[in-house]
């Protein structure tokens, strides 16, 4: 008679806590590499979305009161005005005095913020998406954090 072979019971645990512990090694690196790139993806559609209404300026000399217009007008494509946690990006205008082309109630907005309050949805937090261009003049951070002579947004309703 032949001898079968197979593995035994310690063995199969061995092999078993083996896999479990590449498991728990692995699946946090690649929860953390999803999260880094839905926040790269958010920033290429924020470069988008700035480019969108910096040709809306560039046509009309004022930016859009929300970002709907962008959609309706086509500077946007669909669904261009989201995040990718499926939220509107956070859009503010800043508007100057009086109006530029001299008709009475024109459009002045010349300045405008914009960006994403990131995976957890709460402003102010680390998470939080800001533009990757023009930091400077377009961020998501207002008087409360900085000199308040800095800041060049008035507090509106996010759109």
């Amino acid at each position: 008679m032949r001898k079968q072979k197979g593995f035994t019971l310690l063995e199969l645990m061995i092999v078993i806590a083996i896999i479990g512990l590449l498991i728990a090694i692995v699946v946090p690196d690649l929860i953390n590499a999803k999260r880094e790139a839905e926040i790269k993806s958010c920033e290429a559609s924020l470069r988008g979305v700035q480019s969108a209404l910096e040709l809306y300026y560039t046509h009309y000399k004022y930016y859009p009161e929300n970002l709907q217009t962008t959609l309706n007008e086509g500077y946007l494509q669909e669904a261009g005005d989201k995040d990718p946690w499926n939220r509107s990006f956070i859009y503010r205008l800043s508007t100057g005095s009086g109006a530029e082309n001299g008709a009475e109630g024109a459009q002045t907005a010349n300045n405008y913020m914009i960006g994403s309050y990131g995976p957890d949805g709460k402003q102010d937090t680390p998470d939080d998406v800001e533009p990757p261009i023009n930091k400077n003049r377009h961020t998501l951070k207002n008087a409360k954090q900085g000199n308040e002579d800095d800041n060049i947004y008035e507090e509106q309703p996010s759109i």
